[in-house]
């Protein structure tokens, strides 16, 4: 893979630790404004989060096609790279420490957004559904 094919991989998982940040942030105010009870406060940071979760989706899609244009040999070498890989120079670590970083704060936001349903939706929340 060239190291141009490595720098956009690592800037789309840059785009997407950065929008994870924001959807983080405003959980947490999610979080608060559910601890004050204050409803009005709660309904627009649901609104407000809407944006960046559709915003990663647009990234998702993007990494994927991404992904899909290069040629077999480094379509498996990335994914193998994701699955705990050692990185070969110096391409390869930035986008593992990248990819890593975006992973544990994803792994975060996916903890709190499991609290906050549960508060939110009780028993009727998405995490508590049968699947």
């Amino acid at each position: 893979m060239t190291k141009n094919e490595w720098l956009d991989l690592t800037v789309l998982e840059r785009k997407k630790y950065n929008l994870l940040s924001e959807v983080m942030d405003v959980s947490q105010q999610m979080g608060e404004a559910l601890d004050r009870n204050d409803d009005v406060s709660v309904r627009m940071l649901v609104a407000m989060r809407q944006e960046p979760i559709l915003r990663l989706e647009e990234i998702r899609l993007a990494g994927s096609a991404r992904l899909e244009s290069l040629s077999p040999a480094d379509q498996e070498r990335a994914r193998a790279l994701r699955e705990g890989a050692a990185p070969q120079g110096a391409e390869e670590e930035t986008y593992c420490t990248q990819a890593g970083s975006t992973r544990r704060l994803l792994e975060r936001v996916l903890e709190l957004d499991q609290r906050l349903s549960r508060r939110l939706a009780g028993d009727n929340s998405f995490y508590t559904q049968e699947k």
